[in-house]
């Protein structure tokens, strides 16, 4: 009897996107040991079920498409495993793909390096398109652009513009729909709200800061300025729509 370790793809859209992460982690648990599929656990005392996530989504924040590492005790079909753990999970949590992962494959937090998001936003008096552009083209030209990040310690000065890779706006009725993609490592990254907040201060643009819904479209693995999934492209599988 052999082992498996399963990467998916799922969203975490709808009510669900109230889940906060520690909690993600107990449902993804409850949903593979209901569908009667045994997990690997960590070795020691305190034994855990061997599931890892990649970047945390902050609570109320949408996600497109995230990624979960999940090891199970047996080879099994992949098809079925997926499908019996998705009648588990609740509405807003639909996997979208999945593989065996190769012997040896490095872990989600290892790999990822870049996420992109979709922020739209109302606006407090109506701006120009070209208003628009001009604002978001001072922001992007600026060498540093320092936001304070209220911690438990106090404001901390942070520069975020170093992890600002992209960023587009288009006017679409009374709304603005953002295009942000940002980089990710363990020395911390930047919020998309920090952006729109930093991009309203600096660049004097009229954004309601308290209507704003933020959706991340993706984590990738970024490489010379191409982004691609932490899914390999041969081996998974794709669930039906």
């Amino acid at each position: 009897m052999s082992g498996m370790r399963l990467r998916i793809a799922y969203t975490k859209v709808e009510d669900a996107r109230y889940i906060a992460h520690l909690d993600l982690t107990r449902v993804f648990e409850r949903a593979v040991r209901r569908a009667g599929i045994a997990m690997s656990y960590t070795e020691g005392f305190n034994q855990r079920p061997k599931i890892s996530f990649g970047f945390a989504l902050a609570v109320g924040t949408e996600g497109e498409r995230e990624y979960v590492d999940i090891d199970i005790q047996r080879d099994l079909d992949l098809g079925e495993v997926l499908g019996r753990i998705q009648e588990q999970l609740p509405p807003g949590i639909r996997l979208l793909q999945g593989r065996a992962l190769t012997q040896g494959a490095k872990p989600l937090m290892a790999v990822l390096n870049a996420a992109s998001y979709r922020i739209r936003i109302l606006m407090a008096l109506p701006i120009l398109p070209e208003r628009l552009q001009e604002a978001v083209g001072d922001w992007l030209a600026r060498e540093q652009v320092v936001y304070s990040r209220y911690t438990k310690k106090g404001p901390t000065d942070k520069d975020i513009r170093p992890w600002v890779k992209r960023l587009e706006g288009e006017i679409h009725g009374d709304e603005i729909v953002f295009e942000l993609e940002v980089e990710m490592g363990n020395s911390g990254s930047v919020r998309p709200e920090e952006v729109l907040a930093s991009l309203r201060e600096l660049e004097n643009l009229p954004l309601d800061m308290e209507e704003i819904h933020i959706k991340r479209t993706g984590v990738h693995v970024s490489y010379l300025g191409q982004n691609s999934s932490p899914l390999e492209h041969d081996g998974f599988v794709q669930l039906a729509e």
